[in-house]
């Protein structure tokens, strides 16, 4: 005798467009699958990011725009050939730069926690 997997019994109805309706069964026909099938694989097999809190798109919103001023700042401080103007943007820049990569859970190259931060690691001259 042949173990027959559980019928399902749930139904998920979803509301589409005819165009829609047509597009998923011929991408089910087109992989071998019924709609059921294709869309069950693609509901439960995909990987979604979660969506970041308002406060990080705010973050990163707050942050690009600043990076965009300190870029013309920068600008304008190489017109006038002030160093230590074009050094101290410079930094803020990079603190800019982490700020944004942390808001996007990424690693700059060559940074690991402040290691790669010119302000803290200054040292002090007397």
């Amino acid at each position: 005798m042949v173990n027959r997997p559980a019928k399902r019994t749930k139904l998920v109805k979803v509301y589409v467009f005819e165009e829609e309706k047509n597009a998923i069964e011929e991408k089910a026909t087109a992989t071998g699958q019924t709609a059921s099938e294709y869309l069950r694989s693609c509901g439960l097999r995909r990987v979604l990011a979660a969506k970041p809190p308002a406060d990080v798109i705010t973050i990163r919103a707050t942050a690009g725009t600043l990076k965009s001023e300190l870029m013309m700042l920068s600008h304008l401080a190489k017109e006038t050939n002030n160093q230590q103007i074009i050094n101290q943007v410079e930094i803020a820049i990079a603190l800019v730069d982490k700020t944004i990569a942390a808001a996007f859970n990424i690693e700059i190259a060559g940074s690991k926690q402040d290691a790669g931060n010119p302000v803290h690691n200054q040292e002090i001259e007397k």
